[in-house]
This record gives C-alpha cells, structure tokens and sequence, in this order.
C-alpha cells in the first residue's frame, strides 16, 4: 500500500499517476475537501497521517515547504513509522534537515529517501517527473517501481542520504539563476531606452541562449515580468548548504540580498511570495523594511519555501 501526504496540485497529480498505474493508494490532507475526488478515483482516506502511516509500507510526501515538511516528518511520521517503512519526501527541503531526518527514521527501524521531483503539475498527472533521489541504496531499490510510476526513465540515484536535494538545488538554481540574469539583460536595455520588443527582435533566436532570451523578452512584453519568480523562495535552503560546504555561491548571494531589499508581492506556484526581479530593476518597486525582509532562511530557521 502507498499513501501520498499532501494533495496540493503535485500531490494530487501523483497519487492520480500512482492509481491509474494501478498502485492501492491511501491519501491524506489536513483539507479533507483535496481528498474526495481521488477518494472517487479509488483511493482510500486516511483519517491522519499515523493512520496513512500504520496502512502504508511506503510514504510520499508532497508538502509546500521545507518548514512544513520538516514539521511533519519530525512529529507525525517519525512516531508513526514502522520497522522496514520507506519514507518518500518529494519535496525540496534544507540539506542538513533531510540528513537528520533520515537519521531520526533509522532509529525506529524505517528508511527515508529524499527524492525531489521537477516537472510541475502536469508532470506529476502525466508521470514524467524528473526525480533526484538519495538515500540508502537498499531503500532506493525497494522504491524504484514507486518512483519509476512517477518520473518514468527520469529518475536518478544521486547517492547517499540529502545527494537528492543537493542534485535539485543543481536544477533550481539552473533555472532560476539562468533567469534572472537574462532578466537583467533585458532590463538593462529597457533602462537605456529600448523597447523589450526591439530587443527580442534584435538578439532573440531560435536557439541556445538567444531561444531563452527570445522567450523571456516575449513575457517582459506582454506584461509578465513580474511573473518570473527565478526560484527565489528556495535560495535560503540552498545558501545554507552552500555556507555549510564553505561554498562561497557568489551568483546567488548577490542575487538573494538585492532581491530580500524588495517586497515580495508576487506568488510563484507553489503560492510561495517572492519579490518580483524586473520591477526590482526597474524601480518598480520600493524597498522593504529591513525588519519585514522576506529573505528565506536556511536550516536553522526555515521559511515556508518549497
């Protein structure tokens, strides 16, 4: 039996993915409402997560944050789990918290692999994540058909216990650092007087670098700059990995304190605030009160980031 905590639009689409591949399923959310149409679909409802965890030999969580992941695991699953139990979290969570984690799952006799996933709602319907998984290689092996069911051919061992958020801290920062600097770019050229329609005539493409810069001009001008969120609410997982590895990441420290300067009026999809970086550029937005500063932290003191 497989249960799915969290029924947000991943969770949802997965445990969906889980149940036309044929896998028993037992779902639950603290919204009951998220749990009806799977409920309809096939599943079983958990009336909690102690009771998903006593149904079920395999656990996904699929939770909005570190913060509320770490919550979760530490005081409803680790007391709940079981000899030989695997604990799956797909979501992106702080390095040295997934380490301690599995370290607290290992003293009740139960495995933890952290298995991030990339792809989005419709990779998560469709079971074409991508999916970084670390852990114990036994644990890994035993959840390879679960995960197969997920991400297909796109499921990756990264190594050891965490190795699977490090490998998803690769993609996200890939993404969203990669982003942001075509941003500036754009923006640089608007700040001179160009229109962000010329600019993607003149340099745009229809390839490599010059197909994202196409593409990302083409948003600026339809009025979505302020949609691209360049990973910001995860930065604080992934510069206090980076601190902890005495990494000096100097992209994404300077990228992460000129954006904690502004407010975060914008959602990314995972309705996480973010400060939007082209109006950030272009003066459109004013700064934040340093003691309201929505830069995310680390491990320490996790925001609610995903």
């Amino acid at each position: 039996m497989i249960g799915v905590i969290g029924l947000g639009n991943m969770g949802s689409g997965i445990a969906t993915t889980l149940l036309r591949k044929s896998f028993e399923t037992v779902v639950y959310d603290i919204d009951a409402r998220r749990m009806k149409p799977l409920q309809e679909a096939g599943a079983q409802a958990a009336a909690d997560v102690a009771d998903l965890c006593a149904r079920c030999d395999t656990a996904l969580l699929s939770l909005p944050s570190s913060r509320v992941t770490v919550d979760v695991i530490e005081h409803q699953v680790v007391p709940a789990a079981r000899e030989g139990m695997v604990v799956i979290d797909l979501g992106t969570t702080v390095v040295r918290e997934t380490e301690r984690l599995a370290a607290l799952l290992r003293e009740r006799g139960a495995s933890m692999i952290d298995a991030p996933v990339s792809g989005g709602s419709a990779g998560a319907a469709e079971g074409t994540l991508y999916v970084f998984a670390g852990g114990e290689r036994s644990a890994f092996e035993t959840s390879r058909k679960v995960l197969e069911a997920i991400g297909g051919a796109k499921v990756t061992y990264c190594g050891e216990s965490g190795r699977g958020q490090v490998v998803k801290g690769v993609n996200q920062l890939a993404m969203g650092l990669v982003e942001a600097a075509f941003i500036e770019s754009i923006a640089y050229g608007v700040a001179g007087g160009v229109e962000p329609g010329v600019i993607r005539e003149a340099v745009g493409g229809d390839s490599g670098w010059r197909a994202d810069l196409k593409r990302i001009a083409e948003r600026i001008d339809k009025g979505e700059g302020d949609l691209m969120d360049t990973k910001y609410a995860e930065y604080g997982y992934f510069r206090d990995e980076a601190e902890r590895k005495s990494f000096p990441s100097p992209i994404l420290a300077a990228l992460s304190t000129f954006m904690s300067q502004f407010p975060a009026t914008g959602r990314d999809n995972m309705n996480r605030p973010y400060p939007p970086l082209w109006s950030a550029l272009l003066g459109g937005a004013g700064r934040s009160d340093p003691a309201t500063s929505t830069t995310p932290r680390g491990a320490r003191t996790p925001g609610d980031a995903r």
